[in-house]
């Protein structure tokens, strides 16, 4: 075969017509000689698009059916949350069945802005805890990620009155 002088690295390919070229490869570790043997088929420009076009694909196809698993879904917004927007209907929806009127249970009520604002670590706690905790709340069963995160954010947001 042919003999090309190279340096003392790895392969050298040479190409050739239609894609396929010639691998190099180092015929010894002392010498710096390269011996053109063996074929190898190097992709076209097409192909190689194509390949990146599949894996892109792959990457961004990728979805999930249970938003919890999700942690904090995209079409979550937990950037402006509001107490009477986001708060108080979750609050209303899930917590005040149990917690108002003249007696709330564990004698915690929860009908004011103040109210939930004192507990609120309280209930994000309970609200965070698993499927099958004694201490979930609400005991109807655990609320979905995207509300605890609204819960959390407007914790994080210093519990505003908005």
């Amino acid at each position: 075969g042919a003999v090309i002088r190279g340096h003392d690295r790895g392969l050298f390919v040479a190409l050739g017509g239609g894609g396929m070229g010639i691998v190099a490869r180092k015929t010894s570790v002392k010498d710096s000689l390269f011996n053109l043997s063996e074929p190898c088929y190097i992709p076209t420009m097409s192909e190689r698009i194509w390949a990146l076009a599949m894996a892109v694909l792959m990457m961004v196809g990728c979805t999930y059916d249970d938003l919890d698993s999700l942690g904090t879904p995209r079409d979550c917004d937990a950037f402006d949350v509001s107490y009477g927007g986001d708060i108080l209907p979750l609050v209303t929806d899930h917590c005040q069945g149990c917690h108002a009127g003249g007696a709330p249970s564990a004698v915690i009520g929860f009908e004011t802005h103040a109210d939930v604002a004192l507990f609120a670590e309280i209930m994000l706690d309970r609200m965070s805890r698993a499927e099958g905790d004694a201490e979930l709340m609400p005991q109807s069963g655990k609320l979905d990620s995207c509300s605890i995160a609204l819960f959390n954010a407007w914790i994080e947001a210093g519990k505003p009155n908005n």
